[in-house]
Order: structure tokens, then C-alpha cells, then sequence
């Protein structure tokens, strides 16, 4: 028996209530010659019954049953017993567009890709769908010096480009050779000890891929759940930022010159820097206003954070990120708390 096309790895923990979307719109792909992946994170909830019984069902299913490790790791469950030519990943409060898969598929082969993009839109609900565009037309990058330029623009644009994001990072709107990841052994790091697994993910994997294709047809829905781990704030957050931004700089360190990617890195701190503070300060609202802006101050002057302010033209940025820039820059802590409280 040949080998299926895809295979979609899905890691699942303690989604019941999103579960059956995201399932459905995998099993009524147009493209029928994949196999589904089903990574029960030892899911506290109904999860798990829910995932044998769709197996039952559709003998392209695959369940796994694992001890909680988190997302990173799940996914490289997945990958362990994946055997399609490509494999794509999904998150389990997501879902997919019916044709996504076939027509990435078909991109694919007759462009000879490694790996085609596709764009992704964010779902609130069903009167605020917001999409994200990457891509005016379908686009293609061949060679190594195309290829590590789409990299470093994934890691962050330059500073005068008009968004923090030039393409997103996630994985979930692509699909993958299988061969390079096996052929290099690559896996996910835990989320757990490093923000953006996926793009330490990304790095090691396009400095092997020397053909990408990105189309910009929104075939991902993002769920903005407020209840996952990018839309709540813990104390272990900023230590996490920090080490993304020193493990970012070794790997790319062995790939580049550091006059190459420091911009870059530099705007990503920034970027994650400010959605973090945001997210702690603008919805989560428990400390009196002296205190956060104590806490605040604290984090302005960490180490890793001031190299972020050293020579980065900051003139060049948009109006708005100038602003924070400046605030944090020069730590106008009482300011800054003011503006994400007041900030929608």
C-alpha cells in the first residue's frame, strides 16, 4: 500500500468544544489520500473518547494516547508515526478550508516545492473574521539565497516595514516534506522552555528546503481562543521571551552574519516584548498601578531587553511602534501602563 499524500498531525488537549470543527474539516478533505493524526495529550476532558470514536470511523485515522508534555513535544508524536510524502499540522481549536490540503498538494508537485504556504485568517466569531494578508498573488522563492531571505522576513521584517509580521510564523498553514524532516531528524522544541516553537522549527527546516511556494488563499482559520496559552500571561512568559531571543541569535549565528539578521531580531523582541506587556497589563489587571509600573521598570532594564535598544533605528518604525519603542527605550514605565490600560 502506498504511502498517502499528507499526513495532518494534530495535537489535542482539552478541546472538546472546538474538536469536532476541527476534525470534520479534516475528514471531508477533497484530497482523500491523507492520513489523520490524532495526539491525545492526556486531555482531562472528553477529548480522548472523542478521538477513538471518529478512529472507528475513518480507517485514515490514527490515535495517540501520551502522557502531557505540551504542545512542541505532542506534535513530535506525531511526527514519529507520520508516513505521508508531506506532513501538515493543525491546532485543535482550528480548523481548515475543504480544499486546503488539495490544492497545497497539487501546488506542490507541479512546482517541484518542498513546501507551499498557504494564508491564514483570524476567527473571532462569526461577524469578525479578520484575515491576515502575506501575499498579493502566488508566489514562489527557488534557491538558497531566495529561500533564506524568506527566513529572515518570517523572523521579522525590516525596520521601515509597515507590520511586526511580513509572514506569519505558524506552521499550521503549510505543508512539509516529510523527507527533509526525517532525513535532518527534525522536531519541535517544548514551548515550555522557549517562546515560538515553530519558528526555531522553521529555521532548522528551511535551511534544508530550497524550494517554497506560498499562495494567498485564507485556508486557515485561526480561533482566537482567550483561553489558550498566546492569550494568557504568566510570570514565566518574559523568561521564556528571553531565552527565544538568545537561542534565536545562536542558531542564526551559525547560519549568517550577525549584521544580517541583528535588525530583525532586534524588531521580533520588540514585537513579543509588546504583545507580552500588553497582555499582562491590559488584561490582566490585578496589581495596584505603582506596583506594575515597579514590575515594568524591572523588566526595561534586563539585560537581554537593553541590547534590543542598541543601535536599532528606531526612527524608521511606524508611528505607533516608535512610540513603545521610546517608552521602554527610556523607561516611561507610568506612560506606557497608562496606554495599554487605555489601549483596545
Amino acid at each position: 500500500m502506498e504511502n498517502p499524500k499528507v499526513s495532518i498531525v494534530v495535537p489535542i488537549y482539552n478541546v472538546e468544544k472546538y474538536l469536532h470543527r476541527c476534525i470534520d474539516s479534516l475528514v471531508n478533505q477533497t484530497l482523500k489520500d491523507i492520513e489523520i493524526i490524532l495526539v491525545d495529550d492526556e486531555s482531562p476532558d472528553n477529548s480522548p473518547k472523542i478521538c477513538d470514536e471518529y478512529a472507528q470511523r475513518d480507517s485514515r485515522i490514527k490515535v495517540i494516547h501520551k502522557k502531557n508534555e505540551g504542545l512542541g513535544l505532542t506534535r513530535n508524536a506525531g511526527l514519529a508515526v507520520a508516513t505521508g510524502e508531506y506532513v501538515a499540522f493543525i491546532d485543535s481549536d482550528d480548523w481548515v478550508d475543504l480544499t486546503m490540503y488539495e490544492i497545497l498538494y497539487t501546488i506542490a508537485q507541479e512546482k517541484q516545492c518542498d513546501t507551499v504556504y498557504c494564508s491564514l485568517q483570524h476567527y473571532y466569531s462569526p461577524s469578525r473574521i479578520v484575515p491576515f494578508k502575506e501575499v498579493e498573488t502566488e508566489c514562489f522563492f527557488h534557491g538558497r539565497e531566495a529561500v533564506d531571505n524568506f527566513l529572515l522576513d518570517m523572523l521579522a521584517p525590516t525596520p521601515e516595514y509597515r507590520s511586526d509580521v511580513k509572514y506569519m510564523v505558524s506552521v499550521c498553514k503549510a505543508i512539509y516534506s516529510r523527507s527533509i524532516i526525517e532525513k535532518h531528524h527534525l522536531r519541535f522544541i517544548s514551548e515550555r522552555k522557549v517562546a515560538s516553537e515553530d519558528m526555531i522549527f522553521h529555521i532548522q527546516y528551511l535551511r534544508f528546503a530550497e524550494h517554497i511556494g506560498f499562495i494567498p488563499e485564507y485556508f486557515y482559520n485561526y480561533y482566537q481562543n482567550q483561553n489558550s496559552i498566546t492569550h494568557t500571561y504568566t510570570d514565566a512568559q518574559i523568561e521564556r521571551l528571553k531565552k527565544f531571543v538568545i537561542a534565536m541569535d545562536s542558531t542564526f549565528m551559525q547560519y549568517f552574519p550577525r549584521h544580517i539578521y541583528q535588525l530583525r531580531l532586534q524588531r521580533k523582541a520588540l514585537h513579543y516584548l509588546r504583545i507580552a506587556l500588553y497582555i499582562k497589563f491590559q488584561m490582566v489587571k490585578k496589581e495596584a498601578f505603582v506596583c506594575q509600573c515597579m514590575e515594568l521598570g524591572k523588566i526595561c532594564n534586563d539585560a537581554i531587553f537593553s541590547q534590543t535598544w542598541t543601535g536599532f533605528p528606531y526612527k524608521k518604525l511606524p508611528m505607533k511602534h516608535k512610540l513603545f519603542f521610546l517608552l521602554t527605550r527610556y523607561k516611561i514605565t507610568p506612560l506606557l501602563v497608562l496606554m495599554y490600560k487605555i489601549q483596545k
